[in-house]
Parts: structure tokens; sequence; C-alpha cells
């Protein structure tokens, strides 16, 4: 039985973002090394990797990096093929098909399924230096949406926006993101993973930013949303309460034991009754015809797992200690949404808001949760944060 690890293939003078190691290769190995391929065979290990060129690389560097995550024996490609030639059963995770001599290892007894699975579980539960890692890449982001908060003005584009918040991580030393980040306003709060643009944010828009780094490739994951004018309207506030009254109420249901669909359906009637008292919504007696409507509105989960990949591993469970989960209820004014029990003159006194989204990352403790997120989403909060000196 023999076991490969691949690291992730990388292209430095192709690719235009930072090397994104495998998840689960680096869950085994702390290593982040691009190209790299291990082999544990007979008890021992092994290193496949093309060592750079001197004239356009550090090799020191490089050399330096390499020996602090492994003391194998280097071998060529000759010897590695040699050493696979009569296994039963070789091991493997499910990226080996990126692999640049895939098409000969295909030829072998690959199994890419079991270490993937049993990792899926494992991973749901952190560790204290990943808890630290995640702690820190949310205290980046909740520092990179304040910076936002304090420097954003009217007429200032969705791309600028992103741009405040990379220009904030680097101050840091932080290049690496979660996912792409979110910036939208207005009408394009209704689209769920909308890409910025070079739009400018009109002076009565709320912006929803969907934003978060990595920190020793460990995720973040948090939502805010602002008037870019610095002060709420009544009609904005009317339906931020909705989602930040939702967001209040499901953290008070992460506790460990509870399952995760229970606390969903319980949000879903919370995110019923708030949207009821602005009468968004007609009285329904049917718990189902309410959930029902209101996954109409929030055509989402209410949140999932964080790590190594911000949406991480398998769906939430049951909710266990040290579990890293993020938070993200929301409701959304989408043009195709038809349902008898909207009240139609309401939904367009709100419609041109597009869509509100507020997200937490916290974990869960002995009792219940500890947030991460560090930056405010009270009213108050923000209004104060964007106030100019």
């Amino acid at each position: 039985m023999s076991t490969i690890l691949y690291s992730g293939y990388y292209n430095s003078e192709l690719n235009t973002y930072p090397f994104q190691v495998d998840p689960n290769f680096f869950y085994l190995t702390s290593c982040d090394i691009p190209n790299l391929t291990i082999l544990y065979h007979n008890n021992k290990q092994y290193i496949l990797i093309d060592i750079p060129d001197s004239v356009f690389y550090d090799i020191n560097d490089f050399k330096n990096k390499l020996n602090k995550c492994f003391h194998a024996e280097i071998i060529n490609k000759k010897d590695f093929f040699f050493m696979l030639k009569n296994c039963e059963l070789i091991y493997t995770l499910p990226n080996i098909d990126t692999h640049p001599y895939f098409s000969k290892l295909k030829q072998y007894p690959l199994d890419i399924n079991t270490i993937s699975s049993k990792l899926t579980k494992k991973r749901t539960i952190k560790f204290n230096d990943e808890i630290q890692s995640i702690k820190t890449a949310c205290n980046h982001t909740s520092n990179g949406i304040k910076y936002i908060l304090k420097h954003v003005y009217p007429n200032m584009s969705q791309i600028e926006l992103i741009g405040l918040f990379k220009h904030s991580l680097s101050k840091k030393g932080i290049q690496e993101l979660s996912f792409n980040p979110i910036t939208s306003h207005n009408k394009y709060n209704q689209f769920l993973h909308y890409e910025a643009q070079d739009k400018k944010i009109e002076k009565k828009s709320l912006v929803l930013l969907d934003l978060g780094c990595k920190y020793n490739h460990y995720c973040s994951d948090i939502s805010r949303c602002f008037p870019i004018s610095g002060k709420f309207t009544n009609l904005q506030k009317d339906i931020y309460k909705i989602i930040l009254n939702s967001l209040k109420y499901a953290l008070k249901l992460m506790k460990p034991g509870n399952y995760w669909s229970d606390i969903t359906q319980k949000v879903q009637l919370k995110l019923y009754d708030e949207c009821l008292k602005i009468k968004l919504v007609s009285p329904i007696d049917n718990t189902q015809e309410k959930i029902q409507l209101i996954q109409l509105l929030m055509p989402h989960s209410l949140g999932h797992h964080v790590g190594l990949n911000n949406h991480d591993c398998d769906t939430i469970n049951q909710l266990q200690k040290n579990m890293i989960i993020a938070v993200e209820p929301g409701i959304y004014f989408r043009n195709n949404i038809k349902s008898p029990h909207i009240n139609k003159n309401i939904w367009n006194t709100y419609k041109h808001i597009g869509g509100i989204r507020l997200e937490d990352t916290i974990i869960i403790t002995d009792k219940g949760f500890h947030n991460l997120s560090t930056i405010t989403k009270e009213i108050s909060g923000i209004e104060s944060l964007m106030k100019k000196k």
C-alpha cells in the first residue's frame, strides 16, 4: 500500500493569483509549496518536485521552505514510477487529476475517495492552531470592512470599494482572499454572487459587502450592509432590522447539540414574523407555507462550515464544540419572485433596496458560541464609524 499526496498545480508565468494549495494536502502536511508530490511507500517518505531555476527564483528560500515541511528524499520521475510498479492500491486525493503525470498515474489502482471522505468529517472540528488562524483572518476582514466604512464616499465605484478592502489587508501583509469579494448596491444586491463592476454608487444607495481573507490558508467570511451616505433611511432601517433581529435570534440558537435543520426552520419562521411586522407578507397559518415563502425571499442556506475552504467540508448537521460556521440570514427583492402571500404595494416600496444580508463567522463553545466577527452590525455603530472627522 502506498499514498500519493499532491499540493496542486501552479504556473507562475500564467496564473494571475497566488497559489492556492489543496486544502486536504495542507491539512495533512502543513506545507503550501506548489507542484509538490509526496510519496509514502514502504514506511518511507519521498518527494517529487522540480527545483526552480536560480536565474528566476530565490532557491535558498525555496529550499528552506521545503526543509521546514519535510525531511525526505527527493526522487526523480523515473524512480517515482518505479516504486509504484507493483502497488496493489494507492491512496490519493481527488486533485490528483490535475497532476502533470495523471495520464500515466490513472493507469495505477488509485483510491481517490477514502482519504478525502475521512477528512471531510475530521475537518469540521477545528484544532487550536486552526481556530487561531481563522480568528486572525476574521479580525483582518473585520478591520478591512471598518476601513471601508471610514473611507467610503458617494460616487465611488464597486471596484474601488474592493480596492479599499485589499489595501487594508496589504498593510497587514495579507493578499490571499477566501473568495472573490462581493460588493453591490441597490438593485444589484438581489444577486447572491454578484461580481463587482465599475458602477458608481449613488448617494442614496445601500451597499452590500460579502468579504473574506485568508490567514495561513484559513478563511473568514463576513457580510455587512451600509448606506453610502453614512445615514440609513427609514426604509433601509425597516429591512435592515428584519435581518439584524433574525441574525441575533439565530446566534442565540448556536449551542452544541442543536441540529442545524431545527435552527434553520426556527430562523425562517423568525424572518417571516419580522416581515409580517412591516406587512411585507400576509398572515399565514400554515408553518410549511411560511417556510416556503421565506425560501423564496432567502434562496440560500442559513450558513456553512468555514475552514481551509470558505464553504468547508460538508453540510452542517449537529453543532459540536470547536465547529466554526458562518451564519448569514438575508432577504432579496428578486425580480422573478411571485407569491400571493407577498404584499405587492409594500414590496414595491422596498424593492429599490435590492436585498440585505448580514453574516458572522462564529465558533461553537462549551455552552454556546463566540463571535469571531468583530465589526459592528448595529445601525448606530455603522453610522458612527462612517462619520467623517
